[in-house]
């Protein structure tokens, strides 16, 4: 594959401890917002992981991390994201002793401090959130389901109110899947079962597999309901985009143990999926991005030849639905946020390697497609 110069040098992120996973970034007006995660402090010979009250926030103008007043408490493992008015809502996670937190904050940027948001209906860990095209936000997904019940409840919180809502119930309990907003409309794309494994017990499957099918939440009556075309190739654990006219691209993914390198574009006017061209390197881990453009970009990963950590980017082409290398990242990373800084700038943050002895740091870099 051919290289490209590198995006810019990699710089810590301001935290404490060894290395930093289980964090939020999220893009703000004139930068991006770090906050809370999962601390490695270095015990003995290993490591034990502690959760943050950190934040921090990017400044583009002057290039560098800014530290910035702590969370009211530790949490990690939370969804957040970027409201019109310009704040950020943190939504749910954990912390040590608690497996699944129910409250939220958000991020004022006039004053760069942390304010308690209305309580989730349900505690969640590990959540997904996307806001609607009128600034609602739709919660949904969680690493525990103690009642064991064949679905996800999904909540909604709407423009100024102070009391989440119900948002119908899918039929997935942890693997949800690619979630993307097209429209007013919110799209699941295939994902694993319902929390039992693939259990046949007595020629009943208790959960089938979800991998081929795609869920569509509709606003007007809060209700999911299942498309009535499969995706073109079964995939679990892939990523998904939505791109600048409105379809969806879902890439990649894992079918019995192998990396899928191929991808597949949902149009929400027919509910059809269709195959378009596949990637040039196996990975999974990697980060895939919409562009302003149209385009997308597959960012890092764990190469499946190697395992080792990639610094190869793909672009896709919506014109060819082909991919072609593009400026890859400064360092290999897996597991990374990509998040607009404006003017196709791009910030970059994670794990990495440090050489020469392989030890982990989470950094960031500023990269352009």
């Amino acid at each position: 594959m051919t290289r490209s110069p590198p995006s810019t040098a990699r710089r810590r992120v301001p935290y404490s401890g060894l290395w930093l996973d289980g964090f939020s970034l999220t893009a703000v007006a004139g930068g991006a917002l770090l906050a809370g995660g999962q601390g490695w402090q270095r015990d003995g010979i290993g490591a034990t992981p502690r959760a943050s009250t950190g934040a921090a926030f990017w400044d583009t103008s002057r290039e560098e991390w800014l530290e910035l007043s702590p969370l009211p408490e530790p949490r990690q493992d939370h969804a957040a994201v970027a409201l019109p008015d310009g704040r950020v809502l943190l939504i749910g996670g954990r912390d040590n002793p608690t497996p699944e937190l129910d409250s939220t904050r958000y991020w004022e940027p006039d004053t760069r401090r942390f304010v308690p948001g209305p309580p989730l209906r349900a505690a969640r860990s590990r959540p997904v959130a996307r806001v609607l095209p009128d600034g609602a936000v739709l919660v949904l997904g969680s690493d525990h389901d103690n009642d064991i019940e064949r679905g996800t409840r999904a909540e909604v919180l709407r423009p100024g109110a102070t009391a989440w809502e119900p948002a119908g119930q899918t039929v997935r309990i942890f693997h949800t899947g690619p979630v993307c907003v097209s429209g007013e409309r919110v799209v699941i794309a295939g994902g694993r079962d319902n929390g039992f494994g693939f259990a046949i017990i007595e020629g009943e499957h208790l959960a089938p597999p979800l991998n081929l099918s795609t869920e569509l939440w509709e606003p007007s009556s809060r209700a999911w309901r299942t498309a009535p075309h499969p995706l073109t190739e079964a995939r679990d654990d892939a990523e998904g985009v939505t791109l600048s006219d409105g379809r969806i691209l879902v890439v990649g993914g894992w079918h019995q143990g192998t990396s899928l390198t191929s991808a597949e574009v949902f149009d929400p006017r027919t509910e059809q999926w269709t195959a378009t061209g596949a990637l040039g390197l196996a990975r999974s881990g990697f980060t895939l991005t919409a562009l302003p453009d149209g385009r997308a970009a597959v960012s890092g990963g764990l190469r499946s030849d190697t395992y080792a950590e990639a610094t190869d980017v793909e672009l896709w082409n919506p014109a060819t639905g082909t991919w072609s290398p593009g400026m890859p990242l400064a360092v290999g990373r897996a597991g990374h946020h990509v998040v607009p800084l404006g003017e196709g700038a791009f910030l970059v943050a994670g794990t990495t390697r440090v050489a020469p002895d392989g030890s982990l740091e989470t950094t960031s870099e500023v990269w352009r497609p």
